[in-house]
């Protein structure tokens, strides 16, 4: 887990709970969500001028990742 991304403890707890939620949500394990997550969350923090809005946005764009994953193994 890259705890420097999460910032503090807070943070880190907001970005963990989107991580176990999305796992549940899919039925994924959380250690694949969770790079698929660190990932978006750093290419976010890399144009983000507010960060308060991250855990929603990371948690919206690897739903989405992954839906398209399941679409694309499924079709």
């Amino acid at each position: 887990m890259a705890v420097a991304i999460y910032g503090n403890e807070k943070q880190r707890k907001q970005h963990l709970s989107a991580i176990h939620e999305i796992a549940h949500r899919c039925g994924r394990p959380e250690s694949e969500v969770e790079k698929v997550y660190d990932r978006e969350l750093s290419r976010l923090m890399q144009v983000a001028r507010v960060k308060d809005y991250l855990p929603l946005l990371a948690r919206r764009m690897v739903l989405d990742n992954l839906r398209h994953l399941s679409q694309a193994h499924s079709g």
